[in-house]
């Protein structure tokens, strides 16, 4: 009866270092910084309809290190005016890209208003859905405010958001 006794309370501490130490690891790293890239757009096979963008931010961030964010996103013209206006998707690559560190989203944006120097004004919203490598089972979610110049394709603005990860 001892020995059982002496097996249960060894499997509660067990169980209780393990699920503490789980949570000390479990990380939040904040986002916040200035975004710079630029964005290519290819219309629909009908492009009265709509275009595809494709493009990719940089940040250095000072918590979550360098990075460079890639988006897709198809812009139809159906849809404008009624938010979240458009859908896509990116990766979020910090730090080189060889070693398998990234954050895969999926973003709403929508474009409110102009910025102050006319070029078109968006706000995404970017919810983790999955990372790999350091960021595998990553969590949170940032938004990217920005400004676009449409006719240069270049784009910049703040990106602001948490990444919650859980340690090794």
């Amino acid at each position: 009866m001892n020995n059982i006794k002496r097996i249960s309370l060894m499997t509660a501490i067990f169980l209780t270092i393990v699920l503490v130490s789980s949570a000390v690891e479990a990380g939040v790293i904040r986002i916040n910084g200035t975004i710079a890239g630029s964005e290519s757009d290819a219309p629909f096979p009908d492009p009265a309809e709509g275009f595809y963008v494709n493009g990719s931010f940089t940040s250095t961030d000072t918590q979550l290190g360098p990075f460079t964010l890639f988006y897709s996103a198809p812009v139809d013209f159906a849809f404008l005016g009624t938010p979240p206006e458009t859908a896509g998707a990116s990766r979020l690559v910090v730090g080189d890209a060889a070693n398998g560190d990234s954050i895969l989203t999926c973003d709403l944006g929508n474009n409110p208003c102009s910025c102050a120097t006319g070029d078109l004004h968006f706000v995404e919203t970017n919810n983790i859905v999955v990372g790999t490598g350091r960021y595998a089972g990553a969590r949170g979610s940032f938004t990217m405010d920005r400004c676009l110049n449409f006719v240069t394709g270049e784009t910049s603005g703040t990106i602001s958001g948490t990444i919650v990860v859980r340690g090794r």
